[in-house]
């Protein structure tokens, strides 16, 4: 009989980290405490001003799937957006750049759309006058759809990257001067696994995934070669990719089991981390891929080798690895793209953690722990690397069921952060890893790509149904305003 975790696993309360007189002030003043957003999944104003279609616009109209037509409205409704954000005591906002609103059809000699960077100025100006600092990702996904219709977008490894990089600088010339903190890309591995999953389903190959592999690093390794060259030296910025890690461990001692785990790993963040840190592609995608096809030329892996400004992190969850592997023919979108090593929830019949919406997260926090040591070993170290985690939080399991007086409850998500935040903590005072942000996913509910608007991560509920998209904060906001509050150091 397996366990329900909702029911089983106590919950965590803030005093897990606010009861601990050993964790008072123990993060410097400049540690970076954040929400995180992106701009399709909350702007709305899908043809406002000049912006152009992109390519999740086109698809999920094609579906009859939730859209982001409207979104939660922050294309009109960022003031209130800030007002949050200085009610929950953050010092930076991490937020991405729509490309088809700056570049409504994408390409490098096309018109750039001057309400489109209008809007993202006057959003930075006014988040630095309330002393917020902006983090900004310059790719989250929303490719404009021409550049689908004229060339296949990251399946043409050599244009696409010709017209990125020329939307980079755009971005770089137009806000640099007041932007110093640089996201490149956000999470490549889970951009491949959605386009398979939906807008390339049934023309998916291995080739393909070659293909979106190196036009994601080299789109990436060409936007920071760029910007150290002509901007960082009078703008003094940082620049580095993120990438979304869910962890695993060996279900069992076996060789099988332990060798999973590192393909798995290999997989999911090693097919990026490893070419920018270390020059080569993990020897376990040289067995599953065509070397010959995914290896660069010697003048590609001279500007993808070093790519990286800090190691920027995306988590929510852990699982285990059972040893076995599913053939190639006929996997699914998931294990095409983060690998075919099957990952499982629970192990004799106990769960993991507890279960959020769809079983994304599980609330494993100590798999946290042995993530940020995991990746301090393999890449902070060798390169002395700082660490911002971009993204984590938590979806609680049946939340669209629940009044707004019930949602803003949330002490599952509250828990959710208690863990997190404690093992994030302990790695930086006792692992000595270098962890220099931290930022939630996500400042309010919001559209979860293929999901809709079903899971519900935001700190700050938003009523869909009225004109007004009312926003209404979760106890969750709260509770991370005095976390850090304790944890930040006074002076």
């Amino acid at each position: 009989m397996t366990i329900n975790p909702n029911t089983s696993i106590p919950l965590l309360t803030e005093d897990v980290i606010t009861g601990d007189k050993k964790l008072e002030g123990v993060l410097p003043r400049d540690f970076a405490y954040a929400a995180s957003t992106a701009s399709f999944q909350i702007e709305g104003g899908w043809d406002a001003d000049g912006k152009g279609p992109g390519i999740w616009d086109v698809y999920l109209h094609d579906k009859g799937l939730d859209n982001g037509d409207e979104a939660v409205n922050s294309y009109n409704l960022w003031r209130e957006d800030i007002k949050l954000l200085k009610a929950y005591g953050v010092n930076t906002y991490r937020f991405s750049i729509s490309w088809p609103r700056v570049r409504p059809l994408g390409g490098k000699d096309d018109a750039v759309n001057e309400k489109g960077i209008e809007y993202y100025s006057n959003l930075v100006d006014a988040l630095l006058a309330e002393g917020i600092t902006p983090f900004v990702t310059i790719f989250h996904w929303d490719t404009p759809y021409e550049l689908e219709k004229r060339y296949g977008e990251f399946g043409n490894t050599d244009k696409l990257v010709e017209d990125f990089v020329a939307y980079a600088r755009v971005l770089f010339e137009r806000l640099g001067d007041r932007v110093t903190n640089w996201i490149t890309i956000n999470e490549p591995v889970i951009y491949m696994m959605f386009t398979i999953e939906s807008r390339k389903a049934d023309t998916w190959t291995e080739d393909m995934q070659i293909a979106y592999t190196k036009s994601l690093l080299l789109a990436h390794a060409r936007t920071v070669d760029l910007y150290r060259r002509e901007f960082k030296p009078r703008q003094g910025g940082q620049i580095a990719i993120t990438l979304n890690v869910d962890f695993v461990v060996p279900i069992d001692d076996s060789a099988a089991a332990a060798e999973a785990r590192q393909d798995s790993l290999d997989q999911m963040v090693g097919q990026f981390a490893d070419p920018i840190y270390h020059g080569h592609f993990p020897e376990s995608m040289y067995k599953r891929f065509d070397r010959a096809k995914l290896d660069f030329t010697p003048e590609e892996w001279a500007v993808v080798k070093g790519s990286n400004d800090y190691f920027g992190l995306n988590h929510y969850s852990t699982f285990y690895t059972t040893g076995e592997v599913r053939p190639l023919k006929g996997a699914c979108a998931r294990d095409l793209a983060l690998g075919l090593q099957v990952r499982v929830a629970e192990k004799n019949g106990v769960p993991i953690g507890r279960r959020g919406e769809n079983g994304h997260p599980f609330d494993v926090a100590w798999g946290f722990r042995l993530l940020l040591q995991y990746v301090d070993k393999r890449y902070l170290k060798p390169s002395g690397h700082r660490l911002y985690i971009t993204e984590n939080g938590y979806a609680v399991d049946g939340e669209t069921k629940l009044s707004t007086d019930e949602a803003v409850e949330d002490k599952e998500r509250q828990s959710y952060y208690a863990g997190y935040i404690r093992e994030a903590v302990l790695a930086r005072t006792e692992d000595g890893i270098d962890v220099a942000g931290y930022m939630a996913w996500s400042l309010m509910d919001n559209l979860e790509w293929l999901q809709g608007y079903r899971s519900r991560f935001g700190i700050t509920c938003v009523d869909r149904s009225s004109p007004e998209f009312t926003r209404t904060p979760k106890e969750s906001a709260f509770m991370l305003r005095r976390v850090f509050e304790y944890l930040m150091a006074k002076e």
